[in-house]
């Protein structure tokens, strides 16, 4: 070792024994300060703790005189005497610290007290517990709203009892915790000390200082409740106050025969500001000793150290030269990769771009592929369930039928579901967004899987409040969201469930939760359902069938809305999804939105026959909300009565499964009889009253499904009334049979549509090709055209082109596209050849015959 090590060695040694000293000192001193401050509040609290006993002791003995002066009386009502009263206020007169004595029955009833007479009715309700056994004296806890002037107090009782031991009433000291602080402000205390005084229980009975943030409070939950008290009566401790949080040394005694608990402490900061001080200076004066010593040092070696940093700068110099040399070679290296990871990332996104455009095609032709044999599927099959074409002789084919359409349905939600989560990864979704009426949407996905939920015994309920009935988004979507969800929610609710859609404005935000009573989710599984292809697999749901696809594309529809999706859930506590949206899409009172009485229309007389009486009030009310007439019945025979009667009637609106006796379809035949001219509207609940619907169509009524869609509902008295706006000149009339051109290449195609709308109403005129449409139209007036989108020759795109260029009315003609094609980019594409909108294939007849009814009434509504 060197002559400069052993003078560091040397240096630090010294400088150890000066700092370790220094240390030894404060620490010592800390020691010193802190026993001192531990006496100080220990003879605080001793002091207190008699002035306390001093003041409960002789409030004590004016409330035994009291005792004994009601005891005198022999009975609560014998104290009543402006003598007792006089005595009464002597007594008070005496009590330290006390504003009034109470004498009060066990029901609370004022007997007397000593600021008044007869005496006002006892304010005080904290003297309960000293009804009860065993209690001798009550202390209460302080109040804030006792005394006069704003100041607080405290309440001592006493029970008065009979000679059998029940309780009679209490007498009462209300006490001034004034009188308890300006005592402790007499004492002269130092470092302005916390001394508070509390029950057993830890309420709060006075404290200084901040008394009036005290009131009402508890430190029940502080150290000295929790951990000093039980292990001793008295004592001291450093903790933090629970009240308000701040640090204190204290010193705490049990008050004797009260069981009140004295406490008193100083601020732990304030109380060692001085050792702080003294600390400091020592603390000074050792460092600019060890200062001292270090110049010394560094007096001495700086002769050595100069000639060490020249020998170091010259190292340095050497290194950094070498560095340089080894950076240049580096950057030179990186410029090149970089050149050649930009030559490859600039391939791999064009790679991606192709990539991303062959699957765009690959999903568009898989579409058609896999739609197109199963529109076939579902609707001949759907046609052989119902018997369209009369009985298929054997109730086992009947469900043969039934079977093999329930697949087939089966089998296009999850090619939709697949093809819609592949649209999503590649960034292919996308809104259309409008003004959407949410209660429509939600009776809409209800209403479509309401047969579903009744074959399982769930049932749905929908609850929209109305501020957030409107709102800004994509309709479509929308109703795929509250779809999924309420499917997702029938699939896992046992027989006997509830499924219940909600929606309300929560914190600004538009909340929509789907609520059920199902099986649950186990908590450590909720993340893992968001995952696409992923299912949680238990002994109870291992036999659902499922892709793992519905919720996360759900919560890919939902944020693309800007919104988020959670879910709330518990094994056997069923499962609650929470869709949030932006309050902003929502459409509040005073913007533009539609309305139900958008357009008052002039009222039409509507018979309405319905035995459920929730729906037939729900119903009436709507319809004289658009400022119809409603004359109500109940069953077949009341409303042949009304049939039968003077009334003039614009439309029969009845269900079809009324109670025993005649159904709908019944009454419909006798309202043909009675009135041949009167318009008829059955309301069909379920897929088993189908062959009844059937029935009516044929009698020429017309059928709506329940529960009712709103805007469904209005269309259908529009084409059968000929109801219009107020001020329309035009007299309601039963139009001619509306006449439909159908463009399809699929032979097997025609023949369904064919099916489909036999029986409909509907006169039906069937091509093969886009050229052949375009003739037919040149040749005859249609009120609709169904145009495929794909046949060869002629699509129907440019055969809807080629109609849109024809003069008026035949170029106005509305036409819906058939496509088994659902991605955004082909539906844009039939819109800007001039279609009206698209039906999706494979076909669901109540909804092809619902849109083509919808878009028939529309277009007559805008011609009138």
């Amino acid at each position: 070792m060197g002559r400069v090590g052993r003078s560091v060695v040397m240096v630090a040694i010294v400088l150890s024994a000066m700092a370790g000293n220094a240390a030894h000192v404060v620490y010592r001193d800390y020691e010193d300060t802190l026993q001192r401050r531990y006496a100080l509040v220990r003879d605080m609290a001793k002091v207190v703790d008699e002035h306390v006993h001093r003041v409960i002791r002789t409030a004590s003995v004016s409330l035994d005189h009291v005792a004994a002066m009601v005891g005198e009386s022999g009975s609560l009502d014998a104290v009543r005497s402006i003598d007792n009263w006089k005595r009464l206020r002597e007594y008070a007169a005496h009590l330290e610290g006390g504003e009034s004595l109470w004498v009060v029955s066990a029901d609370g009833k004022t007997i007397l007290e000593s600021a008044s007479y007869p005496g006002r009715q006892a304010p005080i309700r904290d003297y309960t517990q000293a009804l009860q056994n065993g209690v001798t004296l009550f202390v209460g806890p302080a109040t804030a709203d006792r005394g006069e002037g704003g100041h607080f107090v405290f309440t001592l009782a006493r029970p008065l009892r009979d000679d059998a031991g029940k309780a009679l009433g209490v007498v009462l000291a209300v006490m001034n915790v004034a009188h308890l602080t300006d005592f402790y402000d007499l004492l002269g205390f130092d470092y302005n000390p916390l001394i508070g005084v509390y029950r057993n229980t830890g309420d709060v009975v006075s404290r200084r200082p901040n008394m009036q943030d005290a009131v009402g409070k508890s430190i029940a939950t502080g150290p000295l409740f929790q951990e000093k008290l039980k292990d001793a009566p008295e004592g001291l401790f450093l903790s933090a106050s629970p009240l308000d949080r701040m640090t204190r040394i204290a010193a705490y005694r049990t008050v004797r025969d009260y069981g009140l608990i004295v406490l008193t402490g100083i601020d732990r900061d304030r109380g060692l500001a001085d050792w702080r001080q003294r600390s400091l200076h020592t603390l000074l004066e050792t460092g600019i000793g060890m200062l001292a010593v270090l110049l010394t040092m560094a007096w001495g070696l700086r002769y050595l150290d100069r000639e060490r940093r020249t020998h170091l700068q010259l190292t340095e110099a050497r290194a950094s030269a070498a560095r340089a040399s080894a950076e240049r070679d580096e950057i030179s290296r990186l410029a090149k990769a970089l050149r050649e990871a930009k030559e490859a990332a600039d391939t791999a996104r064009q790679t991606a771009e192709a990539a991303n455009r062959s699957k765009g095609q690959f999903l568009a032709g898989l579409s058609h592929e896999l739609r197109t044999p199963l529109n076939a599927i579902i609707g001949f099959s759907d046609l052989i369930a119902r018997e369209s074409e009369g009985p298929v002789g054997s109730p086992q084919y009947r469900r043969f039928a039934i079977n093999v359409r329930d697949s087939g349905q089966h089998l296009l939600e999850l090619i939709n579901e697949i093809l819609d989560h592949a649209k999503s990864e590649v960034g292919a979704l996308r809104l259309e967004e409008s003004i959407v009426d949410l209660e429509a949407s939600a009776s809409f996905a209800t209403r479509l899987l309401t047969p579903r939920a009744e074959r399982a015994g769930v049932v749905l309920a929908v609850q929209v409040a109305p501020e957030v009935r409107f709102l800004r988004a994509d309709e479509r979507r929308l109703r795929q969201i509250i779809l999924n969800l309420v499917s997702n929610a029938v699939k896992y609710t046992p027989s006997g469930g509830s499924v219940t859609v909600s929606a309300a404005l929560e914190d600004g935000a538009l909340a929509i939760r789907v609520t059920d009573t199902g099986m649950g989710i186990a908590t450590e599984d909720l993340g893992r359902v968001m995952e696409p292809f992923a299912r949680v697999e238990t002994s109870v749901n291992q036999r659902i069938e499922g892709t793992g696809l519905g919720l996360p594309l759900t919560k890919r529809l939902v944020e693309l809305h800007g919104g988020s999706l959670s879910l709330t859930s518990g094994v056997g506590k069923g499962t609650t999804a929470l869709v949030q949206l932006p309050g902003l899409r929502v459409l509040l009172p005073g913007q533009s939105a539609p309305t139900l009485n958008e357009g008052r229309q002039r009222g039409l007389t509507i018979a309405l026959i319905e035995d459920d009486p929730t729906v037939r009030r729900g119903v009436s009310a709507l319809l004289r909300e658009w400022g119809h007439r409603v004359i109500e019945a109940a069953n077949a025979n009341e409303a042949l009565v009304i049939l039968q009667g003077p009334d003039a009637l614009d439309l029969l609106f009845s269900d079809i499964v009324m109670p025993p006796g005649m159904t709908g379809v019944e009454l419909a035949h006798h309202a043909r009889r009675l009135r041949p001219d009167l318009p008829i509207l059955l309301a069909s609940g379920s897929p088993p009253h189908a062959v009844a619907a059937d029935e009516a169509r044929i009698s020429g009524a017309a059928i709506i499904a329940k529960p009712y869609d709103i805007g469904e509902l209005k269309n259908q008295i529009i084409h059968l009334c000929g109801w219009r706006p107020a001020g329309s000149t035009t007299s309601p009339t039963v139009s001619r049979a509306p006449r439909l051109l159908v463009a399809e290449d699929l032979e097997i195609n025609r023949e369904l549509l064919s099916a489909i709308f036999r029986d409909s109403g509907y006169h039906l005129d069937l091509v093969a090709d886009g050229a052949a449409a375009v003739q037919a139209m040149t040749d005859a007036d249609y009120d609709l055209v169904l145009m495929d989108v794909s046949m060869p020759g002629m699509d129907g795109l440019e055969a809807t082109r080629l109609i849109r260029a024809m003069p008026p009315p035949r170029g106005q003609v509305p036409i819906l596209a058939l496509t088994a094609g659902n991605l955004p980019s082909e539906i844009a594409l039939c819109e800007e050849a001039g279609m009206n909108g698209a039906i999706g294939k494979p076909y669901d007849r109540s909804l092809l015959l619902q849109e083509v009814a919808r878009v028939i009434a529309k277009a007559s509504a805008e011609t009138v």
